[in-house]
């Protein structure tokens, strides 16, 4: 049995984030900030274990949890 499907399933995530990602900063609301957050949570743990340069991709999700904390707090 192939596992192949599970390297298809974590570039579409990281795709589907992206996506978010920019509506996101379209059309400067909240959620589409915290589903790219909630999306990208995945890849940021397999890289976390990293030794080299590469666990610094496990702060990527901090960066739409900002804006999105970012714009919560500039619509109140």
């Amino acid at each position: 049995m192939n596992v192949f499907w599970v390297g298809g399933l974590f570039w579409l995530s990281i795709g589907a984030a992206l996506v978010f990602l920019i509506r996101g900063v379209m059309r400067q609301q909240f959620l589409p900030f915290l589903l790219c957050a909630l999306l990208l949570l995945p890849s940021a743990y397999y890289f976390s274990g990293a030794e080299n340069a590469y666990r610094w991709i496990m702060l990527s999700p901090l960066v739409p949890l900002l804006a999105a904390g970012w714009l919560s707090m500039k619509k109140r």
